[in-house]
C-alpha cells in the first residue's frame, strides 16, 4: 500500500488501531529511521520472514489471521502485525485442494483493516461452502475486516467469555499537511482534470464538499459490508443494522445473542470434532477411490 493509501483510505478496523498503524507512516514520512533491530527484539518475530501457509492438524488444516489485515504484506503491516488476504486466499484455496484435508479453520486475532481485498476474500471463503467444513474460530478478537472475512464460514466459534467480536463499520481519515508545509516554506499547487480528481487533497483543508464526498464512499463500502454479513449469516439486512452493525465491539457471549457467532469451543476441542467428523466420510472417500482404480485396472 503507498504512504497515502495508509492515511486517507477508508478503513474496516477499529479506530485505535488505525490511529497506530498512522503512527508508523508519520514517523516514515517525517524522516525518522525506524529500527528494525529494536522492533524485533520488541515484538519477537522477523520482520522479513516468508509468510506461512497452512498447519495441518490430522484432516484439519488450521489458517492463522493475526493482526491488521491488508490486501499485501509490506513492512510497515509486518511492523504493526498483521494478514495479507491474497496469501490467506493463496492458503485457503490450496487447503481446499488439498485431498488430504476434510475441513479448514480460519483462527483469527485480528483489529481488522483495509478494505481492498476483504470483499473478495469472505466471498471466496462463501462460494466455497458446502465443498468442506470452513469455520472461524477466535480465541482474541474478531473484528470489522476480520469479522468480514470470517463471516464467510459456515460458522462463527468463539473461545469464550473475553473474546470481541464486531465492529462492524467503516473508518476513513482525511490528513490535511497544509499547516505543516507552509511552516516548512512548501507550496504545493495541484493541476487537476475533473471536478472530483483531489476533491478531499491532502495539501489543503477540508471542504464541506470533500467531506461529502468521502462520506459517500464510506457509506457505499459500509452498506457492502452490512449486505455480505447478511448474506453470510442468513439473515435480513435489517437484522444486521439492528442488531450487529452500530460499530460496537461485542464481547463473549453477547456475540453469540447478537447473531453475531455461533457457539463456544477452544480450538483443540474444535479440531478434535471435526477430525472425529471427518473420519468416516474420509474413510468412504478412501474406498470409493480404490474401487475406481479397481474398475480402471479392470477395464
Amino acid at each position: 500500500m503507498k504512504i497515502l493509501d495508509i492515511l486517507n483510505s477508508p478503513w474496516a478496523i477499529l479506530p485505535e488501531r488505525l490511529n497506530e498503524i498512522q503512527e508508523i507512516y508519520f514517523t516514515h514520512l517525517r524522516g525518522e529511521k525506524i529500527d528494525l533491530k529494536l522492533i524485533e527484539a520488541q515484538t519477537g518475530k522477523e520482520l522479513k520472514r516468508e509468510e506461512q501457509g497452512y498447519e495441518k492438524h490430522g484432516m484439519v488444516a488450521v489458517i492463522p489471521i493475526d493482526g491488521i489485515i491488508a490486501k499485501k504484506m509490506n513492512l510497515f503491516m509486518r511492523i504493526s502485525g498483521g494478514a495479507s488476504t491474497q496469501m490467506i486466499e493463496r492458503d485457503f484455496k490450496e487447503a481446499m485442494a488439498d485431498p488430504d484435508i476434510w475441513a479448514v479453520i480460519f483462527n483469527i486475532d485480528s483489529p481488522g483493516g483495509a478494505v481492498d481485498g476483504t470483499q473478495e476474500l469472505a466471498q471466496t471463503i462463501y462460494s466455497n461452502r458446502g465443498s468442506k467444513p470452513i469455520i472461524a474460530f477466535t480465541d482474541g478478537m474478531i473484528a470489522s475486516a476480520a469479522y468480514w472475512i470470517g463471516s464467510g464460514a459456515d460458522r462463527v466459534i468463539i473461545s469464550g467469555d473475553t473474546v470481541g467480536m464486531g465492529s462492524i463499520g467503516v473508518v476513513a481519515q482525511h490528513v490535511d499537511y497544509s499547516k505543516a508545509y507552509d511552516q516548512r516554506g512548501i507550496r504545493v499547487t495541484e493541476i487537476t482534470a475533473g471536478k472530483y480528481k483531489r476533491i478531499a487533497s491532502e495539501y489543503s483543508p477540508l471542504s464541506e464538499e470533500g467531506r461529502a464526498t468521502i462520506q459517500a464512499i464510506v457509506d457505499d463500502i459500509y452498506t457492502a459490508f452490512v449486505n455480505d454479513v447478511a448474506k453470510h449469516r442468513n439473515v435480513s439486512v435489517d437484522d444486521v443494522l439492528g442488531k450487529m452493525a452500530d460499530g460496537k465491539l461485542f464481547i463473549g457471549k453477547k456475540a453469540i445473542d447478537a447473531g453475531l457467532a455461533d457457539g463456544v469451543s477452544t480450538l483443540s476441542a474444535l479440531i478434535d470434532d471435526l477430525n472425529q467428523k471427518g473420519r468416516p466420510a474420509y474413510t468412504r472417500a478412501m474406498v470409493e477411490k480404490k474401487i475406481q482404480s479397481l474398475k480402471r485396472k479392470e477395464e
